[in-house]
Order: C-alpha cells, then structure tokens, then sequence
C-alpha cells in the first residue's frame, strides 16, 4: 500500500508480458517517451502552470497528455514535436496578444505584446513568463521569477552566447505576481538569433 497525491491505493506486483507489443503500443510508447523528454528539463515550469488543470495528478502529468494528443507530428518513426502547439501553461488569465518577437542584439530574444491590463482578468501586474528552447543545443532558458510586467509590453531575455546564430522557439505566458493563476501560453514564434 502506499499514498500518491493524498489518494491511498494497493497495488500487486508488475507481471512481465510475454506478448510482443502492438503496432499502436509502440507509436503510443514513442509519443511518450518523446514527449517526457522535450518536457523534463522544465518539469518545475510546467507543474506551475498546469496546477490548475490537475485534479489527482501532477501539472506534469496533464501537460504530458496533452502534448501526446496534440502537439506530435510525423509518422512512426519519424515523430517529432510540433513547437507550435506546445503549451507549457493553462490557465483562466487573460492570455496575450498582437506578440512581436526580435533579436535586436547578440544572444537577445526581445518579445513585444500588447497591453490588454484591465482586459478580461488581466492585471497591468501581471508577469510575463518567456520560455525559450534551442533545438540545437536541446537546451531551455526561461524566466520565472524576473519577468516584466503585463502593462510593460516587452521583455527582453539574455542567452547563452553560444546561442548566437541558432534558431529558437519562443514560448510566452502571464502569471498572477503570487504565480498562482496562468494564462495559456501560446508559442510567440521561430527566431535566429544575432
């Protein structure tokens, strides 16, 4: 017996199959996997803004599912994420608008949005949150306790310097100041960075 996430449960012993796995349990079984690798670099980011959403399970774990479902291109082998619809956030918040992302310096990545304080739920005190991922050094950069205010309308993120020249994805997000409450990211675009 053991306890998971206040839910008290028993459970026997994993009996091996001995039944070779099904075309559909590989596929599915790829999907995951990559998935869970692309997301655990930034597991801490994604239980955040996917808290809301879980109800008996981690933000992880729901983000995992959606992701399986809806944001994996190609076909078996070939899958591959599909960086525009990656959501590392989900949430009631008033999400963002009219995003205009640049590279006006080296290892820079500046996001414009529009200011929308006071639009829906939206608070000119609400915080961006910027999550940046370099396919080519399978490396992220976010910011989770530094960003720039909503009413603000720009952020500006500093790379690795071995980020210059690299493409990256560009992933953006509001959060209540006590991180609380999400809005649901949207993906902000593909740059290359001076």
């Amino acid at each position: 017996g053991s306890s998971w996430n206040g839910i008290e449960y028993m459970r026997s012993l994993p009996r091996a199959s001995t039944k070779a796995p099904t075309d559909l349990q590989l596929i599915q079984r790829a999907k995951f996997g990559l998935v869970t690798g692309f997301l655990k670099p930034i597991s801490s980011l994604v239980n955040l803004g996917y808290k809301s959403q879980a109800s008996g399970m981690t933000g992880f774990n729901v983000a995992t599912s959606d992701m399986v479902a809806s944001a994996i291109s190609g076909i078996y082998p070939a899958l591959e994420i599909d960086y525009t619809k990656v959501i590392f956030s989900k949430g009631v918040l008033t999400g963002v608008y009219d995003v205009v992302t640049t590279s006006p310096a080296p290892a820079q990545v500046k996001i414009n949005w529009a200011d929308n304080s006071g639009s829906g739920t939206g608070a000119a005190t609400d915080v961006a949150v910027v999550l940046i991922y370099n396919p080519a050094k399978s490396a992220f950069v976010y910011n989770l306790n530094n960003g720039a205010e909503r009413s603000e309308a720009e952020e500006i993120i500093t790379l690795p310097a071995e980020f210059s020249g690299d493409s990256v994805q560009v992933w953006l997000a509001f959060m209540t100041p006590n991180k609380k409450t999400f809005s649901t990211s949207i993906h902000a675009g593909e740059i290359v960075v001076s």
